[in-house]
């Protein structure tokens, strides 16, 4: 089996790129011209992806596949359909998702480097399908087969999923697992979602407190991070949580600076069940002007969507 494609150092826009370029960017001289064929669709392919051009990226994905199967390097061929999959599961096409990873399945042994990186992708494909089982079954066999720097990452791709299976007790020690790793290797982005499933499990589990702590660590990270889809993921919980505590005014707060974050980064969809939530705190209070006033505005946010359509 040819060896020029391995796990790369580091993600870029959660594309892999082959390996043969390096962590310091640089090819090997013994590379054939198909080979470096192959390491620049998958280049494009990334940085079309990184500018939202999908239909680009995946004709250039699908070159490098090309490539790769026409001089049967099996790495190559895994790379270029687990891009190809991140694609499809980032525009919410699970199908199309699920058709390219499991393309990949047979080309990544166990004993593949890449075959976490397999099982990962497999395992957040089954999640978007709404197939809990499987998506922690794929993500358990992507933990035990990673000992790189993304470990941390998949560990909590196996707490949230579960935490949404309903496993608290063991959402809440795979969550402490990869709180600590993510933080001894510093990738704080990942240290934000152990903390945010943190937070979930805590809140589930009526220990209000110490979620709050959870949700408000995780929001300064993604703060400093610049998330903002993060930050109004944190802005909801800590909202949600003082609506659990029966604590409107702070719930308000929340859901208002979550409804602003939305709004400025384009989210009006979100943006519109931010207002639908204040709507129904200021009925329960009594203010049903005010609440009719969201409510308007809301269906003004719900216009310029359907305008933009």
């Amino acid at each position: 089996m040819n060896n020029i494609f391995r796990v790369p150092c580091a993600v870029l826009f959660f594309f892999l790129i082959l390996a043969a370029v390096g962590c310091a960017g640089k090819v090997p001289n013994s590379l054939s011209e198909s080979q470096m064929q192959a390491i620049s669709h998958n280049q494009r392919g990334i940085k079309h992806a990184a500018r939202g051009d999908n239909l680009q990226a995946l004709v250039e994905f699908s070159e490098a596949l090309k490539i790769s199967r026409s001089i049967e390097n099996s790495e190559g061929i895994v790379v270029a359909l687990l891009n190809c999959s991140r694609v499809h599961r980032h525009a919410g096409d699970a199908k199309a998702a699920l058709t390219a990873i499991s393309g990949a399945i047979p080309h990544a042994p166990r004993q593949m480097p890449l075959y976490a990186e397999v099982a990962f992708e497999v395992a957040q494909v089954k999640l978007l399908s709404g197939n809990l089982n499987e998506a922690s079954e794929w993500a358990s066999q992507a933990v035990a087969a990673d000992n790189s720097s993304t470990r941390g990452m998949m560990i909590n791709l196996l707490a949230r999923i579960l935490f949404l299976k309903g496993n608290m007790a063991e959402a809440e020690l795979k969550a402490q697992e990869a709180l600590l790793i993510n933080r001894n290797n510093g990738v704080r982005a990942e240290e934000a979602n152990s903390l945010r499933t943190l937070g979930d499990v805590k809140a589930k589990t009526n220990r209000g407190v110490e979620a709050a702590a959870y949700y408000n660590q995780a929001l300064e990270i993604d703060k400093v991070l610049g998330k903002s889809g993060k930050i109004v993921a944190d802005l909801r919980a800590l909202a949600r949580l003082a609506e659990s505590l029966n604590d409107s005014g702070q719930a308000l707060e929340f859901y208002s600076r979550a409804f602003a974050a939305s709004r400025a980064n384009g989210d009006l969809s979100g943006a519109s069940e931010d207002l639908t939530k204040m709507s129904l705190i200021h009925e329960k209070r009594g203010d049903i002007e005010l609440s009719q006033r969201l409510l308007t505005e809301r269906a003004n946010i719900l216009k310029n969507i359907q305008t933009q359509q």
